[in-house]
């Protein structure tokens, strides 16, 4: 009566089969299909409960499938249960989070802005031993202050200084020690 594809994890429908202890009679029997099968539904009300609960794919989806071509979000588990294996995907690389290290003071802090980047995340920007790439924290800090329209956050300008003065006192980053 109808090929269809399975779209749920088990769909019961009946099937008018020659009965097995009555020759020449026919029997009803339960078929249990399950997601991906392809099955030719022969009873019409099994046929109509199976559309009513969305149970199959549909023909132009089912003709895709057929051709390997599955619809969205259905890849893997139809591959798996018509026997295919998909090509492994491609592994993701842990994101290694913005690369801002070339960005000057005035395009760091326009980035800050766009990014809406929280305290943490605007200290986490900064070299903690690199003076000058602290100082161009502050000064991006600033720059985003200005395009927000207030001031430069206090809990970012106290952490980036409590680094600057570690960073100027272990001698990394160009302190004024031959100025004395």
């Amino acid at each position: 009566m109808a090929k269809k594809i399975i779209k749920v994890r088990l769909f019961t429908h009946f099937e008018d089969v020659d009965s097995h202890v009555e020759p020449g009679a026919t029997a009803r029997v339960e078929r249990i299909s399950h997601y991906g099968d392809e099955v030719d539904i022969t009873d019409k009300a099994s046929l109509a409960r199976g559309e009513e609960f969305d149970a199959f794919f549909t023909d132009a989806e089912a003709k895709g499938i057929r051709k390997g071509e599955y619809p969205p979000g259905h890849e893997g588990l139809l591959a798996q249960a018509r026997g295919e294996t998909l090509p492994a995907a491609p592994v993701a690389i842990e994101d290694e989070g913005p690369q801002t290290g070339t960005l000057s003071s005035t395009e760091l802090g326009a980035y800050i802005f766009e990014n809406k980047l929280n305290v943490d995340q605007t200290v986490a920007l900064a070299n903690e031993s690199d003076a000058d790439d602290i100082n161009r924290v502050l000064d991006a800090e600033d720059h985003a202050a200005r395009l927000r329209r207030n001031d430069p956050r206090t809990g970012v300008i106290e952490r980036l200084e409590a680094k600057l003065t570690a960073a100027s006192s272990s001698g990394n980053g160009g302190g004024d020690e031959g100025d004395q």
